[in-house]
């Protein structure tokens, strides 16, 4: 089968769609392409399909190496999560769509687990637990994260992933797969070590890919839909709450003796957060909470264009993959 991602795939022929997204992972591209292959030993059929975000390190040349379907995404389009996940449902033909971030691990035990659960009509979207879990039992959520496994179908009923999204895409999904009456679940297992970064450089490296602007896109996207709105708020009510705290703040400037209460209630507030996680803990929670605030403002400003107008015919394919039966060993390459 040539691979095209204008042309939409013949769905249900293949039983999982692995898409794997990757920007600049040179250092982890490989183990995490080895993890999808060992979790998959125990599925009958799948696929691995790789969409590149204009890496400019040796990822795409390492993923190449795999007997994967690789495509790339040119720098002068819009390039993010959704952006890769759109491109790469475009080509997936499996009944079970798997999503997979290229810095990430997965276990070999939490596959099998979450294809059971959708074995239950009603349930359509399934995570589990990022490096360590304390959770008992099956949990309910709003949004699937991390590693997230999909009824194809239902997957494609509600729209799929904005491609125009800048992050917040599996959020945006989540609320509309429950909108329209699904039921989405998080199981206890661990389903990937997250190679995540942290620190004081990690809000500001947000930033510049665009995660958080990318709120207040979704929150503008829904703004004539009072459902979707109030969810998405409710998520973002810190946030919130803190813009309007700043914009008290902005009022005080009026008064000296505002300004002073202002002042010292914020050190109260610091000082609260400071005693459970330390004055640098503190800092770089209000730090990110803060760069929230101005990005959800800015992605309010912000549209985002029909997804269908998103050029598919500039993707590039890079090496066109196969189907696997079941246990194929990862160093067929």
């Amino acid at each position: 089968m040539t691979v095209d991602p204008t042309t939409p795939p013949e769905r249900g022929a293949v039983g999982l769609s692995v898409v794997i997204i990757t920007e600049n992972e040179e250092d982890r591209v490989r183990e995490c392409i080895e993890s999808v292959f060992e979790a998959c030993r125990a599925v009958p059929s799948f696929e691995v399909i790789l969409v590149d975000s204009a890496s400019t390190d040796r990822t795409v040349e390492y993923a190449a190496e795999y007997p994967i379907t690789v495509l790339r995404i040119p720098e002068e389009h819009t390039v993010s999560c959704g952006a890769g996940r759109y491109v790469g449902d475009r080509v997936a033909r499996g009944e079970l769509v798997l999503h997979v971030d290229g810095d990430m691990t997965l276990t070999k035990s939490w596959l099998p687990r979450a294809i059971e659960q959708l074995g239950d009509p009603q349930v359509v979207a399934v995570e589990g637990n990022l490096d360590t879990s304390t959770q008992t039992g099956v949990k309910d959520v709003d949004k699937v994260g991390g590693v997230m496994l999909y009824d194809a179908t239902a997957l494609a009923a509600v729209g799929g992933f904005d491609p125009y999204l800048l992050g917040y895409e599996d959020v945006d999904v989540g609320f509309r797969l429950k909108e329209a009456g699904y039921r989405l679940v998080r199981l206890p297992e661990v389903s990937a070590v997250h190679n995540a970064g942290e620190g004081f450089s990690e809000p500001v490296q947000r930033w510049r890919q665009g995660y958080l602007i990318a709120p207040g896109q979704t929150v503008r996207k829904w703004a004539h839909s009072p459902s979707m709105l109030w969810r998405l708020i409710r998520r973002q009510r810190y946030k919130v709450a803190l813009g309007i705290w700043l914009g008290v703040g902005v009022l005080s400037l009026l008064s000296g003796t505002m300004l002073l209460g202002w002042l010292l209630l914020s050190l109260v507030g610091f000082g609260v957060v400071a005693s459970k996680l330390g004055i640098v803990g503190a800092a770089r929670i209000f730090l990110a909470k803060g760069m929230g605030v101005v990005g959800l403002i800015e992605g309010l400003r912000t549209p985002t264009p029909p997804a269908e107008e998103y050029p598919l015919d500039a993707v590039e394919v890079l090496r066109e993959g196969q189907v696997h039966e079941g246990a194929i060993a990862t160093d067929d390459r």
